[in-house]
Formats: structure tokens, sequence, C-alpha cells
């Protein structure tokens, strides 16, 4: 399977990294906990990557990483892969879902 997320400037959907994350703090920003081995996470990501431009503008979601960024996995009590969490500006919960794409995420982030 290609990873396909887009990690120009431009993209609304990016890989996380912690500098690229505080970098979009303007932005209404959204943890995407994804797992390579996770068959709908994989749907998800092809939604995502091909849809960009239905990403609402304010809206930077953060590819991230299941198995790999269990610091986080902590920080928001995540249990399962395909769990979005949005945060404010200091990286503070303000809702978490599970499961879904793109239609899911508009609704959450409104």
């Amino acid at each position: 399977q290609t990873d396909s997320t887009e990690t120009s400037e431009l993209s609304r959907y990016v890989t996380y990294t912690p500098a690229g994350f505080e970098a979009a703090k303007d932005k209404k920003r959204v943890y995407f906990f994804h797992a390579t081995w996770c068959e709908t996470c994989f749907a998800a990501n092809k939604e995502f990557a091909e849809n960009l431009d239905k990403i609402p503008a304010e809206v930077m979601l953060f590819k991230t990483d299941y198995d790999t960024e269990k610091q986080l996995k902590k920080q928001y009590g995540i249990t399962y892969q395909h769990t979005f969490v949005y945060v404010d500006k200091d990286g503070k919960q303000i809702k978490k879902w599970s499961g879904g794409a793109i239609d899911d995420l508009i609704a959450n982030t409104q």
C-alpha cells in the first residue's frame, strides 16, 4: 500500500510532525490516529488525499502514526486507531471521535 499523504505547504492534510503541528497553531488542528495495517484508516486516508479541497480551509488534519506516537496516544486517551482529536491552540482536546472521514471532520470542527 502506498502512502499518498500530501505534505506540501498548501495541503490541509499532512503527516504529523511536532514542528508542523506547532506551525499550524492558527488553524483548527485535528489529529487522525492512523495505522498502516488498519483497513478503515486506509479508506479514510484515501478519501482525504483525493478530496483535499473538501477539507475546510481553516482545518489542518494531521495523519498521526498510531503505532509510533505513544505519548500523544497517552495524552489524549487513544485506545484504537481511526480516532480523531480536535484540539485548541494550546493542544487541549475540544472533541474526540472515532471513524468516519471528511463529512465527520467537517461536522466535528464547525
